[in-house]
């Protein structure tokens, strides 16, 4: 592996920069690249046969089962074969909509193989926008997960002139006729002449290859689907391999969505290209935890509601301690915030703190970490920015975060922050042979580099929108550049308030404080052509439940408690404290609590639990009416 460069000095994040002239070259050399995806994972499959490559659990008896390199790749060719048996050629297009398992996996690489380009479709897609993304890409075979979402294809098929195949992994329950499961591809056994010609066939797919369309999971009615090719996800590889230091013996837990690129590369291509094991965790999110202790993994991605709602968490827990624990738990992490320090200045520890530190490891640390399974050497965060102070926490308790840019349309790597040159609150320095400009006028990040999509599939106007004829990406982020290059986003074009009064507001930073507060689920700012903001909150119930019952509050239904104004006096509080430090007119005058949860299931979120701003404001007007009316106590 490519060793990293020397870390660059610390600099404050300050904003100035319109561009970052001193592009980080690429040192891979050409005649150790891959040629496709598919060749990348061979390799390692030649270097390490019997080293485990997949573990996932069983649902039925509870147990974890694995399979070495050698065996996933005979899985893989075996289905891809199969796939060949039913028609699938070079240039055909096949979807995949399921949660993320190991069979997502071998269904992308046996497509891959053949020369097909595989599109991912959230389980959660409504049935209109399936019907517009098989078409859209011309599919004729989709991979789905059970019977449920076998019945949503079925029910839309007559919508889908150009598909013919429903395959399942699942084969329990009842199906529409005709649909085939993974087995029936997978148990037909091909002879040694026949694995020679596919082989050669998958070896031959040029990295210029159109490899996979990622649709935005985005709020319109038809999504965008951007064309990624095989040289821009090897150059994601190439690129993180150069700058992070991964390792046969990581195991990686894979749990976000495969049909996100962010969860693709780093549970899929990275580690399998580079000989590690990857660990596939139980589709109920309440088992999240449970599995973390039983893999005990090195490396994991999540986006950063995860990282918050540990955070908050911890905290719950420290405070209901006892006096004494609780003071040895916050001085453990003013000693690790102290060491922090030091990193941004560029200094080493000294041995007072050292010897702090390791107090502190044994009495505070080891505590956190061991629910995590006591072996994570790096969590990597995306999709969301992250809150500082979240990635603060997690530091002084031994556990560093790397927050990453990016976006389907890049394959999605721009930035992350490395290892030894970190700071949070930015999102890191440009991934090598990547250029970043900040334009003069909107602040809108634009990026060039190998990453770059061929185009969004089927819409040449949208395609000429998103990237100039100089290259250069357009990627909606507003954004700076710090003195060594170190992006920090600060919101979206799209969502930059303009209130009565011509001020600009950036909401996204504010909501991310916000996710500070262990009261506090989620936030949405709003207040456009208001005089004022306001905020949208959503209350943690978990933790808000045990304050209400210390409270005389307790027992009472949602919808009633948000109503009771010690309960709104409790996260204005926490809204005036965590915003203290932001101009006056950006801060919400005025806070609407919410009965529940902003969701997917509702169309709130989208899959990567970005909120759709449109519906948002659709499913909850009469709250929105209370930020803006003339009367009312400011909070």
């Amino acid at each position: 592996m490519t060793t990293a460069p020397p870390a660059a000095p610390m600099a404050p994040a300050t904003a100035g920069r319109r561009m970052w002239n001193e592009v980080e070259p690429l040192l891979m050399p050409d005649d150790q690249k891959a040629r496709n995806v598919v060749e990348l994972v061979h390799r390692s499959v030649e270097r390490l046969p019997d080293k485990e490559a997949l573990r996932w659990k069983l649902p039925k008896d509870g147990g974890w089962v694995s399979r070495t390199y050698v065996e996933f790749w005979d899985w893989v060719a075996r289905v891809s074969l199969g796939l060949q048996r039913l028609g699938i050629a070079d240039g055909d297009t096949i979807c995949i909509m399921s949660r993320t398992r190991p069979e997502w996996l071998v269904a992308d690489l046996a497509g891959l193989a053949l020369g097909a380009v595989t599109c991912p479709i959230y389980p959660q897609t409504e049935p209109g926008q399936t019907a517009f993304i098989i078409n859209n890409v011309g599919a004729s075979l989709i991979f789905v997960e059970n019977a449920q979402l076998a019945n949503k294809i079925e029910s839309i098929r007559a919508q889908c002139p150009t598909l013919r195949t429903i395959l399942t992994f699942d084969s329990a329950g009842k199906f529409p006729a005709g649909t085939l499961t993974l087995e029936d591809l997978a148990t037909r056994q091909a002879d040694a002449v026949q694995r020679e010609a596919w082989e050669a066939r998958w070896r031959a797919i040029p990295r210029e290859h159109l490899m996979t369309v990622i649709h935005t999971s985005g709020t319109t009615a038809n999504p965008k689907g951007a064309m990624l090719t095989h040289a821009g996800v090897l150059y994601n590889y190439e690129a993180a391999v150069q700058i992070v230091d991964f390792y046969e013996t990581d195991l990686f837990l894979s749990w976000l969505p495969l049909s996100h690129i962010f969860e693709r590369l780093t549970g899929e291509i990275i580690p399998l290209a580079h000989g590690s094991t990857v660990a596939y965790a139980e589709p109920l999110i309440e088992r999240l935890a449970d599995n973390m202790v039983e893999v005990r993994p090195t490396v994991m991605a999540a986006v950063p509601r995860f990282y918050e709602r540990v955070y908050g968490r911890v905290l719950a827990s420290v405070e209901a301690s006892p006096p004494l624990r609780r003071r040895i738990f916050h001085w453990g992490i003013g000693v690790g915030r102290k060491r922090y320090l030091n990193h941004l200045a560029g200094t080493a520890d000294g041995l007072g703190l050292k010897i702090q530190h390791a107090i502190a490891d044994r009495l505070v640390y080891h505590k956190v970490k061991a629910r995590t399974g006591g072996r994570v050497r790096y969590f990597v965060s995306g999709s969301a920015p992250l809150s500082r102070e979240v990635g603060e926490f997690f530091y002084a308790l031994g556990i560093l975060i790397l927050e990453g840019y990016g976006l389907s349309e890049t394959s999605p790597l721009v930035s992350i922050n490395r290892p030894r040159d970190f700071v949070f609150g930015t999102v890191g320095r440009p991934a090598p042979a990547t250029e970043v400009r900040i334009d003069p006028e909107t602040g809108e990040i634009q990026v060039r580099g190998p990453q770059i999509m061929r185009g969004y599939l089927n819409q040449p106007v949208e395609t000429a929108k998103a990237i100039d004829p100089d290259g250069w990406f357009h990627t909606g982020d507003v954004g700076e550049l710090d003195a060594i290059g170190r992006i920090k986003i600060t919101d979206r074009l799209k969502n930059i308030i303009v209130l009565a009064n011509g001020k600009n507001v950036s909401p996204g930073p504010m909501e991310a404080a916000l996710s500070a507060s262990k009261y506090i689920a989620q936030a949405v700012i709003l207040g456009d052509r208001q005089p004022y903001t306001g905020a949208l909150i959503a209350p943690n119930f978990d933790e808000l439940g045990p304050w209400a019952e210390a409270n005389g509050l307790g027992g009472m239904p949602h919808e009633q408690l948000v109503e009771e104004r010690a309960v709104r006096q409790l996260i204005e509080g926490d809204v005036r404290t965590l915003l203290d430090d932001f101009a006056v007119f950006e801060r919400p005058r005025r806070i609407a609590l919410l009965p529940r949860a902003l969701s997917e299931e509702n169309g709130e979120l989208t899959p990567t639990l970005k909120t759709k701003l449109r519906v948002v404001e659709e499913n909850w007007p009469t709250q929105i009416d209370r930020l803006f009316e003339d009367e009312g106590t400011p909070a």
